[in-house]
């Protein structure tokens, strides 16, 4: 049965060494490439361009054609017509609504941003979950040759009569769970590889082999709060700012309105041109001045709508302020720590790999009983995998940071 698990994890393994590789810039092109996330936000993004562009064709003056055939007994008469008008005001809708669509283009260009790097950090979580794996098996495999070195060493000194039979079985016994978590090491490198191809939209395949990567850390220092570069905040900025916009236009409801107009209008009739000089027809010029003496009353339901929303637009920018404080404030803590972490678990590892080889060679010489030299051996691999945990939590955290902060997610992204 032994045989038969070792057997398997060589296979496993080999087939890992011998796959595609991909490395983490790859794994990123590829993700973002088939992102269903990406492509909706792009989708949203190109539609807020096309609604900008028709607000803009509004500006365009009014142009209408019109063509008749009139038929009586004895003749028939062709005519047409064509005019041109424009009309502007102090309210005038058009100005309100292009500002708008400029507001939204924006926020869809946040969103897609936002997006973006949010998609980037959950595909280094991924990848680094596949490397972690891989890291915590190779250190099950070395256990697994240490365990296998201590049973051969057991029945030399079982054969000297330096240990009982019972301690045998313990140390075959021990030897079995250290197999048992190889294999348990192999499936969580297994589906934690699946969930990466899943998220990068890809099918899972065995053979892909993930690399490692250089990676550079930064000081705390390096780390700085700026309301500015959060893009989050930049959302709700220009949500605040749409909706005074909606609030000032709906407050000019309550002030007389200032239009002016101006139409050309010229007509044609059968073996006759445009006349656009035409004296029977000339430019016609309209100023006016209006005012709805029932708004300050059937406007003021929406005038205190309009207010209501504005609060609650700034309401929420403050919060998002207060809020992306905050998860900065928590973020930094959490690299300080796991910068500490890594550091101390390092320094560990050093001395338990000491304290091992005393014990172990102190049980050689059958001056040692088997119960510390299992505890010896297994603090110091509890202490390996801590230390490779720290490691890859170490960069997690400092990419959260780059997220929060808006920085460069691995110094290109």
């Amino acid at each position: 049965m032994k045989k038969c698990i070792i057997f398997v994890l060589i296979i496993f393994v080999s087939s890992i060494t011998f796959g595609e590789t991909l490395d983490i810039h790859q794994v990123i092109s590829i993700g973002l490439e088939n992102s269903y996330d990406m492509s909706y936000q792009n989708y949203n993004l190109q539609t807020s361009k096309q609604s900008l562009y028709s607000s803009y064709f509004t500006l365009l003056p009014s142009a209408q054609y019109s063509i008749s055939n009139t038929e009586t007994k004895n003749s028939s008469v062709k005519t047409g017509s064509i005019s041109f008008s424009e009309s502007i005001s102090s309210n005038d809708w058009r100005y309100f609504d292009i500002k708008k669509s400029l507001s939204t283009l924006k926020q869809r260009e946040i969103e897609l941003q936002l997006t973006r790097r949010n998609f980037i950090y959950n595909i280094i979580k991924y990848y680094i979950d596949v490397l972690q794996n891989k890291k915590l098996l190779d250190v099950v495999g070395q256990e697994v040759k240490i365990a296998k070195r201590n049973l051969e060493e057991t029945k030399i000194l079982f054969g000297h009569g330096k240990v009982s039979e019972l301690e045998l079985q313990q140390v075959e016994i021990s030897l079995s769970r250290i197999l048992i978590d190889s294999l348990k090491a192999w499936n969580n490198l297994i589906n934690s590889k699946m969930e990466l191809c899943f998220a990068i939209n890809i099918e899972y395949n065995n053979i892909y082999d993930f690399t490692e990567f250089d990676y550079e850390f930064f000081t705390p220092e390096d780390f700085v709060f700026s309301e500015d570069k959060i893009l989050s905040i930049a959302y709700e900025k220009e949500n605040s700012k749409q909706v005074r916009r909606d609030y000032n236009q709906n407050k000019l409801s309550f002030l007389p309105t200032l239009s002016f107009s101006i139409n050309k209008d010229s007509g044609w009739k059968e073996k006759s041109i445009f006349d656009f000089d035409n004296s029977s027809n000339p430019i016609k010029y309209s100023l006016s001045l209006s005012y709805p003496l029932l708004s300050p009353i059937t406007n003021l339901p929406d005038h205190k709508k309009h207010k209501y929303q504005l609060n609650k637009a700034v309401l929420q920018l403050n919060n998002t302020i207060k809020e992306n404080k905050k998860d900065f404030n928590f973020a930094l803590m959490n690299f300080k720590q796991s910068k500490e972490y890594f550091s101390l678990s390092k320094k560990q590892e050093d001395l338990e790999k000491i304290h091992f080889e005393i014990v172990n060679e102190r049980y050689r010489l059958g001056q040692a009983d088997l119960t510390e030299l299992e505890n010896a051996r297994k603090e110091l691999f509890q202490i390996k995998n801590e230390k490779i945990q720290d490691y890859y939590n170490l960069i997690l955290s400092q990419e959260q940071l780059n997220l929060i902060c808006n920085n460069k997610m691995l110094k290109e992204y």
